[in-house]
Formats: C-alpha cells, structure tokens, sequence
C-alpha cells in the first residue's frame, strides 16, 4: 500500500523547508503528498463581536487566496512526478491538522524559532505531535535540505516514545544508504522492554536494516540535546528519528529536556512520535 503523506502549509506563497522535505520525502519514499493549509481566525474576533464582519471578510478573503494556490501546489507535484492534492480548510488549526491526519501515514510541519506566545510544547508543532498521535516531521525553517533519509540518525533510549518514533520510520530506514542508532539507555530492563527483540541493533537487523550502534556516554545523556545535535551535525546527516516528550510538557519546560532543546536549536529535520 502506498504511503500517504500531509503536509500542513503555514503561509503563502508556497516555499520554505517544510515543503522541500515534504517532497524529497515522499520522493524517497514513492509516497503520494497532499498539503493542507488552515485559514485561521484569530481569537479577537470572539471577544469583540463588532470585530466580526471584518473577521469574516478577511477569512473569505484569504481563503480564497489559499485555493488559488492549487496551480502552484499541482505544479510543485508535477516538478517532482509526483501525485497528491491541495486542501483548504477553515478554523481552528491544531484541532483540523490532527483531524486531518488521523487518514494519512505521516504528518510534515514546518516550526519556525522560539516564540514567546507560543512557548516550545505549546505550539501548533507541539500540539499537533500530542493531538494527531502520527509520527510527525519535524522541519525547522532554517533547515537546508537537500534530500531527506539518505543518512539517518536514531535516537534510543528505550522509551516508548523512541519505539514509535523507530517503529513509524521503518519504510525510510528501509531506503537510507547510512543508519546510526545512539543508544542512550543507561540501565537494562529488568521486566519488559518496548521492542520485540531484547536490543535495537537485533530488532533491525530482523527488519532487513543494518545500522552503527554508538552508546552514549554519561556525560552525553546528562546533556542528550546538545549531544544528539552535535553528534546529528557532525554526522551530516538529514534527518534525526526520536521520541518526543518523554516527560510532560510542563516539567520541560520548567527543567528543561532534549525535545524542547532540540525543537528551539535544531536545524535538521526531526521525525517524532509521542
């Protein structure tokens, strides 16, 4: 069956990393790509109902904009012999993306840098990751991709959230020409284990993938967002597979923790799983 992929498109005209790696993506992937983009209203218009024909106008307006868009997207397709369609919807995003996701394989979304109104867990990335419960790629806006899953870097600690984030990018492993797994786990598992198999190297090979297996160092795991990124950049590769959130959003925020290091400081595509 062929994989299918939704790409959420945040802003026109239509560019940016999001969807340079949605279709190198769906490109390695033999994938067909659909693209979603949210005509969104903004939250005043509730709390000031004079405000509300204006709001309407402005929504019917952009809307409109968005659908003229379709030509680009189905030109975007055609560049990269691809197969797929534009969609418009109007609402709430975070609520319509996970909606929509609930029919496809992967979900794509672009996350620009840290912003104070939206603090890193609280996002539509954020939010969309815990609302969609589909493995979601993550594409910083500064990234420079180029291809996508030619060397791929597995970040695994043993968690539930790393299996997912491992289990739902098989298909892509599968295609990479280089797969490094960086083993964080700082003590067995005594009763159960998340996989199959009793390590990740062993659950891989099963799967016909033959990886490099670097264990962390304490020092690396005390510090594993810094580390996964230095490792990631050092490596070269393009795309970095891991759990997401393996604690609540709250605690990292106020401890800190990989995925939000990463999520503000990363420029290599992610892809993650909660």
């Amino acid at each position: 069956m062929k994989t299918e992929l939704l790409l959420h498109v945040a802003r026109l005209p239509l560019q940016g990393a999001a969807i340079a790696a949605a279709v190198a993506l769906a490109q390695r992937m033999q994938a067909r790509l659909d693209a979603l983009f949210v005509v969104d209203m903004l939250p005043a218009a509730f709390t000031l109902p004079e405000a509300m024909p204006l709001q309407m106008d402005s929504v019917r307006q952009r809307a409109d904009e968005a659908r003229a868009a379709s030509g680009a997207f189905d030109q975007i397709l055609t560049q990269a012999g691809l197969t797929g369609r534009w969609r418009v919807a109007e609402g709430d995003v975070v609520p319509l993306v996970c909606h929509a996701a609930a029919g496809y394989d992967w979900l794509v979304m672009e996350r620009g840098g840290f912003r104070g109104d939206a603090p890193v867990g609280f996002g539509n990335v954020s939010r969309s990751v815990f609302g969609s419960s589909k493995p979601v790629l993550v594409v910083p806006e500064l990234a420079q991709v180029t291809g996508l899953g030619t060397r791929v870097l597995l970040a695994w600690n043993g968690s539930r959230q790393s299996a997912l984030a491992i289990r739902a990018s098989l298909p892509l492993l599968e295609r990479a020409d280089d797969v490094v797994v960086l083993d964080g786990c700082d003590e067995p598992y005594a009763t159960t284990h998340p996989l199959p198999a009793e390590d990740i190297d062993h659950w891989l090979s099963e799967h016909g993938i033959k990886a490099t297996v670097r264990h962390l160092s304490a020092a690396e795991r005390d510090q594993a967002g810094p580390s996964l990124l230095a490792i990631a950049r050092e490596a070269g590769a393009d795309l970095l597979v891991m759990g997401a959130w393996g604690r609540s959003r709250l605690s990292e925020m106020v401890l800190g923790g990989t995925t939000r290091h990463l999520f503000m400081n990363s420029d290599i595509p992610m892809l993650v799983a909660h």
